[in-house]
């Protein structure tokens, strides 16, 4: 699989929502297969809050990617005919310029300087670097949580550079609870005294923070059935009665705790802020009117795919989507599959139907059934 590491600085200026403005930036980004003469076979993937452009196996990492089960040769996104582009998202994790960076104006990283990020932010910049890329237009953008966020502002902003998207487990607009469950983890943050107001890339990391709050993200995230059958009330060491002490017996306290101590997967706090709140100002009711209005100038197909067992975004919540497509008589189908991963299953369980849904949309020969159903 030919596959690709770059980052490509802007010395141009990216006005944001804000109304300020980053006097330059940059984006790091891998593409695995190779774009056609016509620069329309590329495939957009936007990754969830915590992943990075790091989708697939490569020459430059020894581990796998986020979505390596859907990605080479024969795969979901076959690399022998599509051109996958996963780039990371300003202001996060994976090397694009984010709290981290040094301002060019100081010299020294931006750290709370940086500006707030909103969702069309980014995608502002994903539209610059696929210029660069020669990408006249994308047969599919696939994204999840906070991809699917992105994609649905391509589709607002860019509908002309988009044949055909895919949407799973994310809706229109943050919710009131998701917005409390950001703020919830981003206090653990600031509580952290190694914080110092998010000066600390000279200075011990605030782990205790962050790792509180990937702790309480775990609750979030797994479904209550599958920690009940993972972990239940199993004590530590095989034991069948306990000791009635104050350290962790029972395996999923042993659990948490490991997540809270391992330096794998430790995430910059900054960037955790920064994220959270882009996805907190997140509301195309709000930005365009209507989600109708929003919509209305989509020009491809459309993909919706909610879980069963995601209590974060829900099928109802998602289904207004294809609500306000169908309105606009737009081609899109809303599956809901079943899985006991909750929001993690586009990630965790790749099996439980996307393995054959996205290949089949991703077929410009297979009439979809919203097509059937609107009759075009």
């Amino acid at each position: 699989m030919l596959s690709q590491v770059k980052t490509h600085t802007f010395s141009k200026e990216l006005q944001l929502t804000s109304g300020r403005t980053l006097p330059e930036f940059c984006l790091k980004y891998e593409t695995y297969g190779r774009l056609n003469k016509a620069g329309d076979n590329g495939i957009l993937l936007c990754h969830g809050l915590t992943s990075t452009a790091h989708a697939a196996g490569n020459t430059s990492h020894s581990d796998k990617g986020w979505w390596h089960m859907a990605i080479g040769p024969g795969k979901a996104l076959d690399t022998d005919r599509w051109f996958i582009v996963c780039i990371a998202s300003l202001g996060g994790f994976g090397g694009s310029t984010s709290a981290a960076s040094v301002n060019p104006e100081t010299g020294t990283p931006y750290e709370l300087s940086f500006p707030v990020l909103t969702i069309g932010d980014m995608v502002e910049g994903m539209k610059a670097l696929s210029d660069v890329l020669g990408i006249r237009k994308y047969h599919c953008l696939i994204g999840g949580c906070m991809g699917g966020f992105q994609v649905m502002e391509w589709l607002s902003r860019y509908p002309e550079m988009v044949h055909s998207s895919i949407i799973m487990g994310a809706t229109a607009k943050t919710s009131a609870h998701n917005l409390a469950l950001w703020e919830v983890i981003r206090q653990a943050i600031y509580l952290d005294p190694d914080f110092h107001d998010g000066n600390y890339y000279n200075r011990q990391l605030p782990k205790a923070g962050i790792s509180l709050g990937t702790m309480f993200g775990m609750l979030i995230w797994m479904d209550r059935s599958v920690m009940e059958k993972k972990f239940g009330l199993n004590l530590l060491d095989g034991k069948e009665t306990p000791d009635y002490t104050l350290d962790a017996e029972f395996t999923i306290q042993k659990f948490l705790q490991d997540i809270e101590n391992s330096p794998k997967g430790v995430f910059d706090p900054n960037a955790f802020i920064y994220l959270t709140k882009a996805m907190d100002y997140f509301d195309l009711e709000r930005d365009y009117g209507s989600l109708s209005k929003a919509f209305s100038r989509v020009k491809g197909r459309t993909l919706l795919v909610s879980f069963d067992s995601d209590w974060r975004y829900p099928e109802e919540e998602i289904d207004k989507i294809r609500l306000a497509m169908e309105k606009n008589k737009k081609p899109v189908e809303h599956h809901c599959l079943h899985s006991s991963f909750g929001h993690g299953t586009f990630l965790y369980d790749f099996n439980c139907g996307l393995h054959e849904l996205i290949p089949e949309f991703l077929n410009d020969d297979l009439l979809t059934e919203g097509q059937k159903r609107l009759g075009t």
